[in-house]
């Protein structure tokens, strides 16, 4: 980290005691306008990018905060200038080396009389961090499976890279992929982070998901539900299977059909189910005969259907 009398909170344009909304505000809108791949200064965004990665981090705020008050005691020289101490002098990077390792501000010697810091922790070998990327996917590819062929860049050199991204059957919207060393490059010789690949399924116009089971609406003439019916109704493998509405089907009623729904990602060589549930439609228009019709059928109706609502 260059040597400078800028604070994290500085290089944000924060207060001291913001709170996490408004760092966050703060550094959605400079990553904005330094972006590299919005033609904006890449020095510049690693350096809001660094000071948002602690603040945005409670245990890394609190370590940094206490550092800051370190850094205002006699002979600290204030932010940027080094703290001293028994047996040599500690930089700024040393500092957020132990930070980022998680050991707090003056690394895990602090307590045993700051032994063995300095150059070490400066060279230890650091892996990279994780990147993330979203795919879309079509709800019939989810179902079976594709590949994908995408494009993303490493922050730290700017180069392009390419990779395959095989999105298995019966993946779901939101699922991530993730691929080992394949993220960001480590430091002195730290092994890279991973690449985790997020899908993003569009909605079926007909199906729609509950993890590996599969759920449609049927929807069936009041004829159908009142004598009963056979229908035939489509499957996400795209075949088809019979239906058998028993007569007198309410609205509502759900049919499980067993291993025909999608892939379970969860666990493999399992499939969810199908589930179907049938919607009963009333003719919103009737002819002469059959208005007539229905007038007779219903004089003939010596049922009661409100018994539970004209008890009261």
């Amino acid at each position: 980290m260059p040597q400078t009398n800028k604070t994290f909170y500085d290089v944000l344009g924060v207060k001291r005691d913001a709170s996490d909304k408004e760092i966050k505000s703060a550094f959605h809108k400079l990553a904005q306008k330094y972006h590299p791949d919005a033609g904006g200064d890449e020095q510049k965004f690693k350096e809001i990018s660094e000071a948002y990665e602690t603040l945005s981090n409670p245990d890394k705020r609190k370590e940094y905060d206490q550092m800051l008050m370190f850094g205002g005691m006699p002979g600290a020289g204030g932010p940027g200038g080094g703290y001293s101490y028994a047996g040599g002098a500690q930089g700024w990077g040393d500092i957020f080396d132990s930070i980022f390792r998680g050991e707090g501000a003056f690394g895990s010697d602090w307590a045993q009389g700051f032994g063995g810091m300095g150059g070490a922790a400066r060279n230890r070998p650091r892996k990279g961090s994780d990147l993330s990327l979203t795919v879309d996917v079509s709800a019939e590819d989810a179902f079976t499976g594709v590949t994908h062929k995408v494009t993303y860049r490493i922050p730290s050199t700017g180069e392009q890279q390419t990779i395959t991204v095989a999105v298995p059957a019966g993946a779901v919207d939101g699922g991530k992929l993730r691929y080992k060393r394949r993220g960001e490059y480590g430091i002195n010789g730290g092994e890279r982070g991973d690449l985790v690949v997020t899908t993003r399924v569009a909605e079926h116009p007909l199906f729609k998901r509950k993890g590996a089971d599969v759920t449609m609406e049927l929807p069936i003439s009041m004829y159908e539900a009142a004598l009963g019916a056979q229908i035939e109704v489509p499957t996400p493998g795209g075949k088809t299977v019979r239906l058998k509405v028993p007569a007198g089907t309410q609205t509502g009623k759900t049919f499980r059909f067993k291993d025909l729904g999608a892939p379970d990602v969860k666990h493999r060589g399992r499939t969810g189910a199908l589930l179907v549930t049938v919607k009963v439609e009333v003719p919103t228009r009737l002819s002469a005969d059959e208005h007539k019709a229905l007038e007779e059928l219903r004089d003939a109706d010596t049922r009661t259907y409100r018994s539970a609502v004209e008890q009261y």
